[in-house]
């Protein structure tokens, strides 16, 4: 503990607070920004996952390089998009949540969070690519349909003009 008072004290003139996971968790969907291994699966093409801007468009000659083309050139059949669920207050959202439309299930939640600058429920969600922004969806919380809407993949700071280096 005398570790963790120092700092806290130390901290204490410059604002600094604790934050544990659940608002890492947050703040990290806020800004779109996608785990590996939940967001992100093998499966995915960086398309489908809203990362192809990380992809060299310019680079040949690499394992994997003309499956890349494809996807790129046929464009996602999926898309990972940022719902808000609900109204303000918060949801128990787990991950893996059936995302419906028009009753049907189109895709499921993959990480999910209370954002706590939107004061909203976020969840990342792989749903066709044809859905886009302002769509209405449903998510089902706990076994009842609550009202959710594709937003911007980057709902905080979408300039990066609060990032420091």
């Amino acid at each position: 503990m005398q570790v963790w008072d120092r700092l806290i004290a130390a901290g204490r003139p410059h604002g600094i607070r604790a934050g544990g996971y659940r608002a890492l968790e947050s703040l990290r969907i806020e800004k779109g920004y996608r785990y590996f291994g939940s967001d992100l699966t093998a499966s995915d093409t960086p398309y489908e996952g809203g990362v192809g801007f990380c992809v060299a468009k310019d680079k040949a000659g690499f394992i994997g390089a003309g499956a890349l083309a494809r996807a790129r050139g046929a464009g996602p059949r999926r898309r990972l998009r940022t719902l808000l669920v609900g109204e303000a207050g918060y949801l128990r959202l787990y991950g893996g949540e059936a995302v419906r439309l028009d009753g049907e299930v189109i895709g499921r939640v993959r990480s999910c969070a209370y954002a706590f600058t939107l004061g909203r429920n976020v969840a990342l969600a792989s749903v066709p690519a044809t859905l886009g922004e302002g769509a209405a969806v449903e998510v089902e919380v706990l076994g009842e349909a609550v009202g959710a809407e594709v937003a911007a993949d980057v709902l905080y700071d979408p300039e990066n003009l609060r990032l420091t280096v």
